[in-house]
């Protein structure tokens, strides 16, 4: 009994970090996509500004500011403290708070803000997909991750595999079904989950995408085009909670 509740009191700490994370990450991305409509390029100075606006400003300060101002409304933030605070949690509970905790959660984080990112521009930056990759390399290099072999298989096959599909459809339909952006997520998560898990991530992006277009359109056969990435970034941040990295 003593055993488990010392277990379990170790969700508290990273539960209260994810938590000041998540609406963190969520003042973020609105800072970076309020830059973005102001005319500033998708690049890495526009994530940098984007940051440290924020971090200039505690988001118990911010967020009645951004309520009244943005589009990073209460429930946003709410849901992103509390999605923050279970996967720091649950990557406490799996790793202790280690090196491995450390590389996941910053690496959720990020997965997070490109999901909001993307949801309201339909652009995943390349200042957040490709330093993400190459993160996954280098601690599979150090080895604190996958083996190095696996993780840059994975990159490979993520970005090509997408990049495949990307041209057969454009060829069948004359239409570009995802972006850019997608390959390089997908091969993100390659880097950190090696390309043995990337069907399941895949599959599960997916089936998750379909039933959210089902459930938005109230129809069995939705139609119409969603941003990939959220349901990648989902996906990707399941597969660490349940250890596939």
């Amino acid at each position: 009994m003593h055993a488990s509740l010392y277990g379990l009191s170790g969700l508290v700490p990273g539960a209260a970090l994810g938590a000041m994370v998540g609406a963190y990450c969520a003042l973020a991305a609105d800072a970076y996509v309020a830059l973005l409509h102001a005319g500033e390029d998708p690049d890495s100075d526009c994530l940098r500004k984007a940051v440290g606006q924020v971090l200039r400003h505690p988001p118990w300060q911010a967020s009645m500011r951004q309520v009244r101002r943005t589009q990073a409304s209460a429930p946003t933030m709410l849901g992103c403290s509390l999605s923050m605070a279970v996967c720091f949690g649950v990557l406490g509970l799996l790793h202790g708070y280690t090196v491995a905790f450390v590389a996941q959660a910053s690496a959720s984080a990020t997965l997070l803000v490109l999901a909001l990112i993307d949801a309201r521009t339909r652009l995943l930056p390349d200042a957040l997909t490709l330093p993400l990759m190459w993160a996954g390399l280098a601690l599979a290099w150090a080895g604190y991750g996958i083996a190095l072999n696996d993780a840059v298989a994975g990159a490979m096959t993520g970005y090509g595999f997408l990049w495949v599909l990307f041209w057969i459809f454009k060829c069948l339909s004359g239409r570009e079904g995802m972006g850019y952006g997608d390959f390089k997520l997908l091969a993100a998560l390659g880097a950190w989950l090696g390309w043995q898990a990337l069907a399941m991530v895949l599959l599960a992006a997916c089936v998750i995408a379909v039933l959210f277009a089902m459930l938005c359109q109230r129809s069995f056969a939705p139609r119409g085009a969603y941003p990939f990435g959220p349901f990648l970034a989902a996906s990707g941040t399941a597969a660490f909670l349940i250890g596939l990295a």
